[in-house]
């Protein structure tokens, strides 16, 4: 039986251990790396439809300045007129509506 001194540690088999962790984590890395390589989306008929959609909707503005310039201008000029029993019509149709939901 070898009695080493106290002052001296054999540290060859941790450096061995850690080495050897080393290897298999970079072994282990690879996979993951190339495996994320791989992903891929592919879009459905539908929602290629629907992103075109989104993106012809933004293109329209959300106010209509030719509709409100010529609003405005009859209200000026004293020609707007409101047609009293369609406007009522809405208003009620909106209230039983509202009471539905």
């Amino acid at each position: 039986m070898e009695i080493t001194p106290k002052d001296t540690v054999n540290i060859d088999a941790y450096v061995k251990q850690v080495q050897d962790k080393d290897k298999a984590d970079a072994t282990s890395e690879q996979p993951e790396k190339q495996q994320a390589k791989a992903d891929t989306v592919v879009l459905s008929d539908t929602a290629k439809t629907v992103q075109e959609a989104q993106t012809q909707l933004k293109s329209i503005p959300d106010v209509r300045e030719d509709k409100v310039a010529e609003l405005k201008e009859q209200i000026e000029n004293g020609t707007y007129e409101v047609d009293a029993d369609k406007l009522a019509g809405k208003m009620l149709k909106d209230a039983l509506l509202n009471d539905l939901t």
